[in-house]
């Protein structure tokens, strides 16, 4: 399959990029995390979750046209590969075991502009790890983000999948 960017086109009399059916758009991160920022802190978590649970019902559309249902391995590499391609930073997966994958970004662009936001703030990468998560392992997923870059405290953003069922700390 080629990459995110070879497939993307721009439709010049329709005003829209598209990558097959599916249509994106260029917004900077700095006006998406204001929003966040302007909100009340019930406010903000009402929205960081329905960004969260958007990203995670649209994802799976968009995952799921990446590669055919018995190749969910092949899609923690497909998504490694095309994060960059549309700006949200460097992924790094490691696929530890049937019930854990883990993940690493580097330069998030939720956490680089998210401001006087107090961490964590990468909701999109939550939902649309929730849609990967559960393609792969098979079954409902729980995300955590267990470290944010937010605030400039770190450098990178660090996230683990686990199967619902599963709690962290337990084998």
């Amino acid at each position: 399959m080629a990459g995110f960017r070879d497939r993307l086109r721009f439709d010049a009399e329709t005003g829209a990029y598209l990558d097959r059916d599916i249509r994106y758009m260029l917004i900077r991160p700095d006006a998406l995390m204001g929003l966040f920022a302007r909100l009340s802190d019930s406010a903000r978590t009402e929205a960081f979750a329905a960004i969260a649970d958007s990203i995670t019902e649209r994802g799976r559309h968009s995952a799921q046209s990446y590669v055919a249902p018995d190749e969910a391995d092949r899609l923690l590499r497909v998504i490694s590969d095309s994060a960059p391609q549309l700006g949200w930073g460097i992924w790094n997966f490691e696929h530890q075991d049937d019930d854990v994958i883990l993940l690493e970004v580097r330069n998030s662009p939720f956490a680089h502009a998210a401001g006087e936001l107090p961490p964590p703030v990468c909701y999109p990468i939550v939902g649309m790890l929730r849609a990967v998560g559960s393609m792969v392992l098979g079954d409902d997923v729980a995300v955590e983000e267990t470290q944010c870059a937010a605030g400039g405290g770190e450098e990178l953003c660090r996230f683990a999948i686990r199967r619902s069922a599963m709690q962290p700390g337990q084998p």
